[in-house]
C-alpha cells in the first residue's frame, strides 16, 4: 500500500461473516467465519433520503405530504486495493450481512452490499452499501 493510503483520512471498518473461508485446496473443508477489515479509502460518499408519502388529490388544493421519518443511507466507497483484499470483500459479499463503523458520525451500522466493481489494472475497488435502518446498536 502506498504511504498516502496508509495515512488516508477515510477508512472503512467492516466486519461480518465470510463465505468459503480457508485455502483453495480441494481437500480442505471450507467453512464460514467472521472477518474484520480496515480499508484505506480514496473516497467515501453518503447519500441519505427520507421516506415521504405523497398523495395528490385532483380537484383540491396542493399535495398531501407525510414524512414517515425513516431514513435510507447509501454509501459509495472507492479504494485502491490488491486482489487479496478484493477476494476477501467478495467473501463478505457472499457471506451474509456485515456491519460497518459509520465513517462520519460513528457508531456501528448494519449494511447490505448493493454492488462491487474491481479493476485489476489500476486496483480500484468500488463498493455501494445500503444501510439497514431497522438495525441499531
Amino acid at each position: 500500500m502506498s504511504e498516502d493510503l496508509e495515512n488516508s483520512e477515510f477508512k472503512l471498518f467492516i466486519k461480518g461473516p465470510i463465505k468459503d473461508a480457508g485455502a483453495t485446496s480441494l481437500l480442505e473443508v471450507r467453512k464460514e467465519m467472521n472477518v474484520e477489515m480496515i480499508i484505506p479509502c480514496s473516497e467515501i460518499s453518503i447519500s441519505i433520503e427520507r421516506r415521504i408519502q405523497r398523495t395528490i388529490i385532483r380537484g383540491l388544493e396542493g399535495d398531501d405530504l407525510i414524512d414517515e421519518g425513516a431514513e435510507s443511507a447509501v454509501y459509495n466507497i472507492e479504494a485502491c486495493v490488491d486482489v487479496a483484499v478484493y477476494t476477501t470483500i467478495m467473501g463478505l459479499f457472499r457471506g451474509g450481512q456485515p456491519t460497518i463503523e459509520e465513517p462520519f458520525e460513528g457508531g456501528e451500522k448494519k449494511v447490505a452490499f448493493k454492488s462491487i466493481e474491481y479493476n485489476s489494472s489500476n486496483k480500484v475497488l468500488k463498493i455501494r452499501l445500503i444501510e439497514d435502518t431497522d438495525y441499531t446498536y
